[in-house]
């Protein structure tokens, strides 16, 4: 409380207490009641900014406010009003509650922009949920996260999204994904021509280079990153490359990849020679059978697909991506 509100205070008091005193005596007389009135409201204003500066700086605004209560109160309710708004506020002023200092600050967490994901990035749940938000979202802040998001989902699963993004009617959101998708495009890019200069220098005898070749270029058509001819184009490169593998270092595995490139160039009986040859270098029959399955079922026999699922162990059947299959056609 100020020094000068503790002078104002007493004083506007003591005033309002002389009108009184001057009522109750018997100055009844036009005269006397109009001087009467000047003093009682010389006293309230005097009253009136005493009280106000001994207000919290809170509770001084506004101005305007703080002041009409102030000289209502103490205006039209004399001597009640000046008498109540003192020991009020004074009381209220002295036996004011104040808040130990405390040792901690509780602080929320800031929404950062990169926050990580928490949720199981291979869980089906969050790749709909991040095409829900593209699809339906208007924030165009939410979209644009959705999209940095699905740097934690594989490949497999961002691509499809982040190609949903490209029409997006926000530049940032379209931008964004490009920037993406183009990022996966070169760093396959940088492994093509990384191998490329290692077969220059050691001249794979094994194989092993080529078929990483053909690895790369096959998951150029796996990710859904070319379309149409140059899809085309992918898969025959990376035939090509396999080939030269296998003529150097046959295996099953290499047999098996080759009989699913085979099946996306829709060549079905070099997929299915392929096939029969990679079981001939002992590819298991879990790994066969939903390849011959597959093959089946493109070619539209689909009176084949459920003998060839049928030669499945019971533990590969349970297999959380092979169970609705099994389901389906067994």
């Amino acid at each position: 409380m100020r020094l000068l509100s503790l002078i104002l205070i007493p004083l506007g008091l003591l005033i309002e207490a002389l009108a009184t005193w001057a009522f109750v005596i018997g100055w009844h007389e036009p005269v006397a009641l109009l001087t009467i009135l000047l003093v009682h409201l010389i006293g309230c204003a005097v009253l009136i900014v005493g009280l106000y500066l001994a207000l919290p700086p809170n509770y001084k605004r506004p101005v305007a406010g703080g002041f009409a209560f102030l000289a209502t109160a103490s205006v039209f309710t004399p001597p009640l009003g000046a008498i109540g708004l003192t020991l009020g506020m004074l009381s209220g002023l002295y036996f004011a509650y104040r808040e130990k200092p405390k040792a901690w600050d509780a602080l929320a967490i800031p929404d950062l922009p990169f926050q990580p994901v928490t949720v199981d990035p291979n869980d089906v749940f969050m790749r709909d949920g991040l095409a829900s938000v593209l699809t339906h979202f208007d924030d165009r802040n939410r979209r644009q996260q959705a999209i940095m998001a699905c740097r934690h989902l594989p490949r497999r699963d961002a691509v499809p999204i982040l190609r949903s993004a490209l029409s997006d009617s926000a530049d940032e959101v379209r931008l964004l994904a490009y920037a993406m998708l183009n990022s996966i495009e070169r760093d396959l890019e940088g492994q093509l021509n990384e191998v490329r200069d290692a077969i220059a220098a050691s001249g794979d005898p094994d194989g092993e280079l080529h078929e990483e070749r053909a690895l790369l270029f096959w998951e150029f058509s796996y990710l859904e990153l070319a379309k149409g001819s140059v899809k085309q184009l992918m898969l025959t490169k990376a035939r090509d490359a396999l080939d030269t593998a296998i003529e150097r270092n046959d295996s099953a595995q290499r047999s098996l990849l080759r009989a699913r490139i085979c099946m996306e160039l829709r060549d079905y009986d070099d997929a299915e020679d392929s096939l029969r040859r990679a079981e001939r270098l002992g590819l298991s029959s879990d790994d066969a059978a939903p390849r011959w399955a597959e093959l089946a079922f493109v070619r539209g026999d689909y009176n084949e697909v459920a003998p060839a699922l049928a030669r499945m162990s019971p533990r590969a059947s349970n297999n959380p991506v092979m169970r609705p299959v099994m389901e389906y056609w067994l």
